[in-house]
């Protein structure tokens, strides 16, 4: 694996664990919250993308698809895997509900 592939498992590790739960709302439709997921990933895969390979790099299709697939993959997986079943996400989705 990359240098970026691990540092998108990471940070969609991470973004699904502590960011994810603060911008969805518990209120959203699930299409809502797949949306706010896919576009969370297409900015945090472009941004990690961009730290670790500079700007050159976001000229390469492949890389920054890949980067933001991988993001996705990551943050979903590890939302419902790991921070909704233990109860981390559901507690910061409440306490920062709108």
């Amino acid at each position: 694996m990359s240098d970026v592939g691990m540092w998108e498992v990471v940070v969609g590790f991470l973004s699904a664990t502590f960011v994810l739960p603060v911008i969805q709302q518990p209120s959203w439709s699930q299409r809502a919250r797949a949306a706010a997921t896919f576009l969370w990933s297409v900015i945090a895969g472009g941004v990690t993308v961009y730290l670790n390979a500079g700007f050159s790099a976001l000229h390469s299709v492949r890389e920054v698809v890949s980067a933001v697939l991988l993001m996705l993959v990551s943050a979903v997986a590890s939302y419902h895997g790991f921070a909704k079943p233990i109860g981390i996400a559901p507690a910061i989705e409440r306490a920062t509900a709108l």
